[in-house]
């Protein structure tokens, strides 16, 4: 188990602040934030919703749940506590949003308390979704909803053609960063499992070739992680970073990921 975000609390500060900066840098970017917009927007609440956010990091999603979707209160959950401090510092102004040390298979909340359960990019980072599902169902009340949001993550390629040493970076990427990179292939069967009725399954292309920031941070990251690791060494690093550059500036970057969001709603009682 290499997925750094399984071991979120052992984290040093650095890294942190490292992976903080690039939940920013994702939700601020114009294709993200399109993504993030087209599937919230369909997400409908009664008034006086109560929303939990499962993985919320340092609130860089939260900012995009609260435009969207609006509920009137947002508990947002992570295992990181200098996460959570980074969020409550993000939201102090606003009454109805608030933070709390929790993980998605066991939030602390109250039994069917909530009207939306919604994990953005967490599930593929989960060793237990079953756990997680299960969790989800427990403080949904009746015929509250679950959204999740996820990339599939298999399909990631900075690739231009067959043989493209730079997509060997992606491979250190998935051996790091992601615990089940197929989730989001196997969730519609899962979620049916744990009592809840699927509503959509949803496509989202995700293309960069200009201003790919993130990829290129979660590239870094990846390789980073992987010289860590003993696998490969600095110098490697750096050459990954410099041709990931070089095609930027030349205007031959290509990165794509295919994203999907699973909305559900809980059955019985």
């Amino acid at each position: 188990m290499t997925d750094l975000y399984t071991r979120i609390r052992d984290q040093p500060r650095d890294a942190l602040d490292t992976i903080a900066k690039s939940l920013n840098v994702r939700a601020s970017e114009p294709a993200m934030q399109t993504i993030c917009a087209r599937y919230m927007a369909q997400i409908a609440l009664p008034a006086g919703a109560r929303v939990l956010e499962i993985g919320c990091g340092n609130g860089a999603t939260t900012k995009l749940i609260m435009q969207h979707v609006r509920p009137a209160q947002l508990v947002g959950i992570d295992p990181s506590c200098v996460f959570i401090d980074m969020a409550g510092e993000t939201f102090a102004d606003e009454p109805g949003v608030s933070f709390a040390i929790g993980d998605a298979a066991a939030t602390g909340q109250a039994d069917a308390f909530f009207d939306l359960v919604i994990a953005h990019t967490v599930y593929s980072h989960l060793v237990d979704p079953e756990g997680a599902l299960a969790e989800a169902r427990r403080v949904l009340r009746p015929g509250g909803q679950l959204v999740i949001f996820d990339g599939d993550f298999a399909t990631i390629t900075v690739a231009l053609f067959d043989g493209d040493p730079l997509q060997s970076a992606v491979g250190a990427v998935m051996r790091h960063m992601m615990h089940a990179p197929y989730i989001m292939r196997r969730l519609p069967a899962l979620v049916t499992a744990a009592g809840f009725s699927v509503q959509s399954v949803e496509p989202h292309g995700y293309v960069q070739t200009t201003s790919p920031d993130f990829l290129l941070t979660l590239l870094s990251r990846g390789t980073s992680a992987a010289a860590h690791a003993g696998e490969i060494g600095q110098e490697l690093v750096d050459g990954f970073a410099q041709e990931a550059r070089r095609r930027v500036a030349n205007g031959t970057f290509y990165g794509a990921i295919l994203f999907l969001s699973l909305a559900a709603r809980k059955d019985g009682r």
